[in-house]
């Protein structure tokens, strides 16, 4: 059989996703704090995005405000109706009083203290209640207000910053915080320091002794052996004779090699010791935190890692006149935008290759590598952005099609009211595929009109009415003729749940609700 090479040509379809495609599906997937490191991400990166930002201009400002000039402020207490300095303009077309005519007035009402004072905390009461509403429909997150947690990197630049006697030292502290692994061990070569900071040797060393000065004892060690040794002086220097050990100071200072290697029987006879106590102080040191970066804890906190950090929603259920309103949060769609510089320069180029004239730059004629980073940057830009945009629509009608579904939970804030519901018949009520639903609901979380903050796990959670339905038939069983699997799976058919008996089996091992038999009582 003779065995030879041909070439040969066929057709094959191969479905591969598009680019616009792959992002969206990213977006998609993204919770709102990792949307606004994407964003950011891409203003890096790309530089035909911009972030709208509003210009402050004499026209813009508030005529009635001190400083001010022309234009009219919309949270001014001084334009609300009702106080005496409230413009008519909107009843008669009046242009509403000067700046000069508004400060006469001040002064001419400086004398009535009572007066001025009642009047103030009356348009303080209507500033606030106006900003309220207007703040209803913004973009406000009260979450913002919400003081965040203090890490141990912003308690040691706290204290080196507050004892530090130079501008050198305060950029030491820096450089060797900024260097703390997760551990709360120093990672950073001491020459190195030296040449990035260009400080001798010496500060720098100064610098270490300062930061494991330290509280937790232990942060700011190099290796291990430094870290427990830190932490016995730190117990030394407390003056507390039960819970500090000689021998175990002198094993971690002077015999870590033998320490390490286990050899207690040496290290007995080296320090004249019986073996049991090398074993004693061995007990010791395994008490020690070798992860000095885990005790930390602010100094007002009694309980060590008890605090409990906020979750900030991805999606906002609001209840109105109505019904219920979906506002999803992240990055408006208009605070971003395609750079009009570049903007400008795509037109060109779409002209000149439709046959109008070369495109220009400043008079000078750009070249092919010019118009090829134009192109590409600004219609990434806009793909974004449309992606950005399309995320939102999902979402929002994603969410829409649970609050249909959901009326009784959303009403109520009880679980007891939610109704078995799947992603499956979710995507087909919004003519999605399952997927598209599982990734736009993945990891994240709605608050609730009751001010409850909950996955979205929670709306296809059909095991809470199982579970609830099955521990209420085992409760109104007879004790002498308990209800078997069998018969819990067709008293919940008769409910409307349809479940598997090896479902209702899991469910009750979960509940730790014994067999029928184990349950029989006479």
């Amino acid at each position: 059989m003779q065995l030879r090479q041909d070439n040969s040509q066929r057709q094959v379809q191969v479905q591969r996703l598009a680019p616009h495609l792959i992002q969206a599906n990213a977006l998609l997937q993204c919770s709102t704090l990792e949307l606004q490191q994407v964003i950011e991400l891409e203003q890096q990166e790309n530089p035909a995005l911009d972030c709208v930002e509003e210009d402050f201009t004499p026209e813009s400002s508030c005529r009635l405000c001190p400083g001010s000039q022309i234009g009219s402020c919309a949270h001014c207490p001084f334009s609300r109706e009702g106080h005496p300095l409230s413009t008519s303009s909107e009843d008669d077309g009046d242009s509403g009083p000067s700046l000069a005519e508004s400060q006469a007035m001040l002064a001419g009402n400086g004398n009535d203290t009572a007066e001025d004072e009642r009047r103030t905390a009356q348009s303080d009461s209507e500033f606030g209640q106006a900003g309220g509403e207007e703040g209803s429909g913004s973009d406000f997150d009260p979450l913002l207000l919400v003081h965040s947690q203090t890490t141990l990197s912003d308690q040691l630049l706290l204290h080196l910053r507050a004892t530090a006697e130079s501008t050198e030292e305060k950029q030491i502290a820096e450089y060797l915080v900024d260097s703390l692994d997760d551990r709360g061990w120093l990672q950073v070569d001491v020459d190195e320091a030296c040449t990035v900071l260009q400080v001798p040797c010496g500060q720098i060393l100064r610098g270490i002794d300062r930061l494991q000065a330290c509280d937790p004892p232990g942060v700011g060690a190099r290796d291990l052996q430094e870290c427990l040794l830190l932490q016995m002086r730190h117990l030394r220097e407390e003056g507390d004779e039960s819970r500090y050990d000689a021998i175990a100071f002198i094993l971690l200072s002077e015999h870590w090699t033998a320490l390490i290697q286990h050899r207690q029987m040496s290290l007995a006879r080296r320090l004249g010791v019986p073996a049991a106590r090398i074993e004693t102080a061995l007990a010791f040191i395994k008490k020690l935190n070798p992860n000095p970066a885990a005790s930390f804890r602010q100094p007002w906190d009694h309980r060590m890692n008890g605090q409990s950090k906020p979750i900030r929603p991805d999606v906002i259920i609001k209840r109105n006149g109505t019904g219920f309103t979906v506002e999803v949060l992240g990055f408006e769609n208009t605070a971003l935008q395609i750079n009009p510089y570049y903007r400008g320069l795509y037109d060109a180029i779409k002209t000149s290759r439709s046959g109008g004239e070369p495109a220009h730059d400043g008079g000078v004629r750009l070249s092919a590598d010019h118009q090829k980073h134009v192109m590409a940057y600004v219609e990434r830009a806009n793909m974004f952005l449309k992606n950005l945009q399309q995320r939102r629509r999902t979402i929002q009608k994603i969410t829409l099609a649970l609050i249909e579904n959901q009326q009784g939970f959303l009403e109520t804030g009880q679980r007891s009211f939610l109704r078995p519901f799947t992603r499956t018949r979710l995507a087909k009520l919004v003519e999605m595929h399952e997927s598209t639903v599982s990734r736009a609901l993945l990891y994240k979380y709605v608050q609730l009109p009751s001010q409850d903050v909950v996955s979205f796990d929670i709306f296809f959670e059909n095991a809470v009415t199982i579970k609830g339905t099955i521990a209420s038939l085992v409760e109104a069983e007879a004790p002498g003729y308990p209800l078997s699997d069998q018969a819990l799976v067709d008293a919940l058919a008769e409910r409307g749940l349809s479940v598997a008996r090896r479902t209702v089996v899991k469910y009750r091992e979960e509940m730790r609700i014994s067999a029928s038999y184990l349950r029989r009582r006479q």
